[in-house]
């Protein structure tokens, strides 16, 4: 395994904004609905297109794949705090759900798409297009998760009547 791997890759701008605005869209639907707090679509918007500017840039730097999920944890639950008017602990808590849901498809699925495509992990660094094929069932398979969640209404735990105590 080269060095290179321990690292995140730089990605062109385009490839930022097509999959980090929905997957931040996703983390934040999936957290904040599973704990039963409304977020505004235009705060939800907002925060995924910073996100993916944040996104863009981070991924320039010489940071470990850790690094860099923990830093985009902390400034999604920052940002959503301030675009959506919702108290840093409840965003914090809801991100971290959001984070590990969709990363737990993402690893389970990614790996799949890879294999289904005969395309490598080093082919996704080369070839940036190669990115939205492996994503595409992702975001699919996350839209259909998403849905269900919404049409049983799951909630783990209902944050909405502390939130509306602030």
């Amino acid at each position: 395994m080269g060095l290179w791997r321990l690292y995140m890759h730089a990605i062109p701008w385009y490839i930022a904004l097509l999959i980090s605005v929905p997957q931040t869209i996703l983390i934040i639907q999936f957290g904040f609905r599973l704990f039963n707090v409304k977020v505004k679509t235009k705060g939800i918007i907002l925060t995924s297109v910073i996100m993916a500017v944040l996104c863009y840039f981070l991924r320039t730097l010489p940071i470990s794949y850790e690094i860099n999920t923990l830093i985009l944890v902390t400034l999604l639950s920052l940002c959503t705090t301030f675009a959506c008017n919702i108290q840093l602990k409840y965003c914090f808590i809801s991100v971290l759900l959001g984070v590990m849901l969709y990363g737990m498809l993402e690893s389970l699925l990614l790996p799949l798409m890879l294999k289904v495509c005969s395309l490598s992990f080093e082919e996704l660094i080369m070839k940036p297009w190669f990115n939205l094929i492996a994503f595409a069932p992702v975001l699919l398979i996350a839209v259909l998760l998403l849905c269900y969640i919404i049409n049983k209404n799951l909630v783990l735990y209902d944050f909405s009547s502390e939130e509306n105590e602030k």
